[in-house]
């Protein structure tokens, strides 16, 4: 009841969902790209021929359609495919019709190239899921310990503010008695005094008992989160009493290596150590130059007529071939040098991160562990000091 509703939970449970949503994101660079283009003009103009003084109406009427499919592959390949028509009709010069299919690969043959650069973002994309989702665990582990203390911490709030409450009654039980004595003269009114500050010291105690099991009434209300518009009024009574656990301690080592295993905190430093490793691999590539070989396959169909020998086809006569290199260096690549140098500093920082996260985590264990201990050792010796 208290993880599904408590508030720090359900807020936290939206990051996994907001985060994936940067992965898919990540993703799309990778998904293919329609591309389709209209585009049809008409125009009018005073044209002069040759020695001809009298101008010449030139009308003329111009369409271009094509469509285009672009997509990236991991492997630093661009592949372009595209299909087109165009067609011009004048009043003077000859119509003309064509239709073409192209196809232009480009592949990056240094900066670019392969996918350990290119799949870097996406990958790091990937693990920021997984570590939102160790997050989340960390966070649900923490709620949990919360309200099982908060819970205790009422136990016990209740336990003190019943013991003070006889304490009061006692004081003035005590101050009843002193009245009487001093009344038939068994007593002098002076002691009095001391009576009548004992009272006032129980009230005092009392209120501060009161106070601290409100306020720890309210933080389980708060980590419980009830669904009603009332519930900061709800009266909270524990039925559950504290008892002492009968099972044995295992050996220190064994919770270290539990701990160590299953730790969403250590989980996320690891994550970040991972993507540390895949920055540098990015960045890395970034030094290299760009050098991209292009080649382009296509066909062209001609007519002077709109018909079918316009339309595109793989079987027209008409071909072009067209292959080249492009290649840029940026000198002296300072941007490139400075972004690698940063993301190996960074990843000494979450080395050294993991390795501080080993030694919290065994420190923790420890800690707990002597801890309980000793809590075993005083209720032994709290047993035997009453017997």
């Amino acid at each position: 009841f208290g993880l599904e509703n408590n508030p720090t939970v359900t807020i936290q449970r939206l990051t996994p969902q907001v985060v994936t949503t940067v992965a898919k994101e990540a993703r799309a660079e990778f998904d293919p790209v329609l591309r389709v283009t209209g585009l049809r003009s008409e125009s009018k103009s005073l044209r002069r021929l040759g020695t001809l003084r009298t101008p010449f109406d030139l009308r003329d009427r111009r369409f271009d359609y094509s469509a285009q499919v672009t997509e990236t592959l991991p492997t630093g390949t661009t592949i372009t495919a595209g299909v087109g028509m165009t067609g011009s009709v004048s009043n003077l010069y000859t119509n003309q019709y064509t239709g073409g299919f192209d196809l232009t690969i480009t592949q990056s043959l240094l900066r670019g190239f392969g996918p350990k650069a290119n799949l870097a973002a996406l990958k790091r994309a990937r693990l920021d899921v997984e570590i939102s989702d160790y997050e989340l665990k960390g966070i649900a582990e923490s709620v949990v310990a919360d309200i099982e203390k908060s819970y205790w911490d009422l136990y016990l709030s209740r336990e003190a503010m019943t013991i003070q409450k006889k304490s009061l009654e006692l004081a003035e039980q005590q101050l009843e008695e002193s009245l009487e004595r001093v009344a038939v003269g068994k007593l002098p009114s002076l002691e009095l005094a001391a009576v009548d500050a004992e009272v006032a010291a129980r009230k005092s105690a009392l209120i501060d008992a009161q106070s601290q099991n409100e306020q720890a009434r309210l933080r389980f209300l708060y980590l419980m989160n009830p669904a009603s518009e009332t519930f900061w009024s709800i009266c909270i009574c524990p039925i559950d009493q504290p008892f002492i656990p009968l099972d044995t301690l295992d050996a220190i080592s064994v919770h270290d290596s539990l701990g160590l295993l299953y730790r969403p905190d250590l989980h996320q430093a690891k994550l970040e150590l991972e993507k540390g490793d895949l920055e540098i691999a990015r960045t890395k590539n970034g030094l290299l130059p760009q050098l991209d070989l292009f080649i382009t396959l296509g066909r062209t169909s001609y007519s002077e007529t709109f018909g079918k020998d316009a339309y595109p086809s793989m079987s027209s006569p008409f071909h072009e071939v067209s292959a080249g290199l492009n290649f840029v260096l940026p000198v002296p690549n300072r941007q490139a040098a400075a972004r690698l140098a940063r993301a190996r500093f960074s990843r000494e920082q979450q080395e050294l991160a993991v390795d501080n996260m080993v030694k919290m985590v065994q420190w923790d264990i420890r800690s707990a562990y002597a801890e309980i201990t000793r809590a075993r050792q005083q209720i032994e010796a709290t047993h035997v000091t009453r017997e």
